[in-house]
């Protein structure tokens, strides 16, 4: 069978799984709903007990209308996976993520309360450090 590329639900099936595999390893405990509402795709409790209601994505993304006010963290990794290259993973209240891309980006003509990025940019990680998943 000749290799394709992969399809969006096989992209967002393989970042739940690695995501999901190192949670498990900092101690972390995995939820997933039965059905996908108001965003919540995982259900975490973090080591310390605390319950978080998390939004996988891809990249970096935030949607005021979608998310804002909801108490969502959202979960990403720091770039598009390629095969040999290490990814960090971000676990991000997404209000707060919503101000600081609104801060760096919200003038933009296409802000309207959502924006996304395919890489975390360098000048995000020192302000976005603290929501490393580390492993």
């Amino acid at each position: 069978m000749a290799k394709t590329k992969p399809t969006g639900n096989e992209i967002e099936a393989a970042n739940r799984a690695e995501a999901t595999a190192l949670l498990i390893r900092v101690g972390y405990r995995v939820y997933r709903p039965e059905a996908d509402c108001y965003g919540e795709d995982l259900v975490l409790r973090t080591p310390s007990g605390k319950l978080r209601a998390v939004q996988l994505k891809s990249r970096m993304t935030v949607d005021r209308h979608k998310y804002g006010g909801t108490s969502l963290w959202m979960l990403f990794p720091s770039t598009k996976f390629s095969a040999g290259i290490r990814r960090e993973w971000f676990l991000v209240p997404h209000d707060a993520l919503y101000e600081l891309l609104k801060e760096k980006h919200g003038h933009a003509p296409k802000f309207d309360g959502r924006w996304s990025c395919p890489t975390v940019p360098k000048s995000d990680w020192k302000v976005l450090a603290k929501f490393i998943v580390a492993s």
